[in-house]
Order: C-alpha cells, then structure tokens, then sequence
C-alpha cells in the first residue's frame, strides 16, 4: 500500500496538534490511513490470486449433493464479506479468511490473518476463543472438517510466533505466510517483493512531501548550518 494513495485529515488531527503543524499533520495522518489499510490491502492481494467463492451457499450445496458442477476438486478460499452475507455467517465472529480444500478429506481452515506478528496475549486469547467457537459451530452445518489457524503473513519462524501468543495459540494452530500461500498455491516471493517496492516508494515520497513543508525545510537548513551530520 502507497502512502500517497490514500488521504489524510487535513486539519484537526492529533499530529498536528503534536507538532503544532496543519502540513506535517496531514502527512502523518495520511501514514496512519496507510498502516490501518496494510492488512486489508494484504488480504484484497491473496483473495486476487486465489479461487474465490462468491456465493457460500451454492458452494456448500454443490459439495454436499457430490455433483460438483461447480466447484472441482481443488482450493477455494471464501472471503469475510462474503461470508457475511451468507446464512452461514455467525454473530460476532467474522474470520478473515476460510479456505476450503475440496479433495477426498474435504477440510476447512478457518484464518485469522495478520500482517505481521501480534503478540497482544489478551487480544489472542479472546481471538483463539473466537475461531474455536467458529469451527465448531460452522464445522457442524457443512460437510468439512475444520481447523482453525492464526496467520501471520511476514514472520516464517513459527517457534518465535509460538513463544510471542505465550501459549495462546499451540503449534498445530500457527500458520506462516509462506504456508497459507503454498496452501492457496500462489506465489510468497511475488507478495512480499511487490510490498517490499511499495515500501520503497512510501520512503521517497515522505521524504520528498517532508522537505515540502515549509517549516521543517527551515529547521533542516538549521540543524545543517549547525553541523548536523547526514
């Protein structure tokens, strides 16, 4: 995600009130919008490459009935949003992802996904709780075994996302963002280099915006004059 794709607060908001600056304010906030959008930004990425469902319920009955004309043995990932609009949808829990495996073992793995590593335990406990009542509840009304998993799509060593949910999450229920996409059978290497070029941009454009702003431009031809060193 591009800070300079996404809009700011203008006036008003908390970083120009902490840097008694409208110019400076706007940019930072505008880095906020950017840091907010990064996770649905990253999961927008995996539904693109992925068999998508569009409808959960001709989906399960297609399955169920064992016609399959529509869904074929392979991996079909089904989306939040369009989970909510189905009849399988339960109040108050909303996993980001759940990914079907249509072979002889039909199985679903119920996600949560996370850019990057969560180590908020209290946070994780209640999620943990979250996707065990989820697979549970939705396990019993579709012809699936399900499992539940956390992801956290840039960290691959999953001892140390072991040791960061403090126990909250087992082994058995760590996923790696490499694995969801070997699982998904789309390319790792191709989201994060794409990320990686989006990150290289944000760098020279809040550079560039920064030396813009009139005051900061001042305070750096004073720390400059006084011998700061770059």
């Amino acid at each position: 995600m591009k800070i300079r794709e996404l809009d700011g607060r203008k006036n008003g908001s908390c970083y120009a009130r902490l840097f008694n600056n409208n110019d400076l304010g706007y940019l930072m906030s505008k880095i906020q919008a950017t840091v907010i959008s990064n996770g649905s930004e990253l999961e927008r990425i995996i539904l693109t490459r992925s068999n998508q469902i569009n409808d959960l319920a001709l989906f399960i009955d297609d399955i169920e009935t064992g016609e399959q004309k529509f869904y074929p043995d392979g991996v079909y990932v089904c989306s939040k949003k369009i989970l909510q609009k189905s009849r399988y949808s339960i109040k108050g829990i909303e996993p980001d992802l759940l990914v079907f495996v249509v072979m002889s073992r039909r199985i679903c793995q119920i996600i949560e996904l996370k850019d990057g590593d969560s180590f908020d335990t209290k946070k994780a406990a209640a999620e943990r709780m979250n996707l065990e009542r989820f697979a549970k509840e939705f396990g019993s009304n579709i012809p699936f075994t399900t499992k539940f998993f956390i992801c956290c799509f840039n960290q691959l060593d999953k001892e140390e996302l072991f040791k960061g949910f403090k126990g909250k999450f087992e082994m058995e229920h760590i996923m790696t963002g490499r694995e969801l996409c070997e699982l998904l059978n789309i390319n790792y290497a191709e989201i994060i280099a794409m990320r990686e070029q989006d990150a290289q941009d944000n760098i020279y454009y809040f550079l560039e915006e920064l030396i813009k702003i009139p005051d900061v431009k001042k305070l750096l031809k004073q720390l400059i004059k006084r011998g700061a060193k770059l």
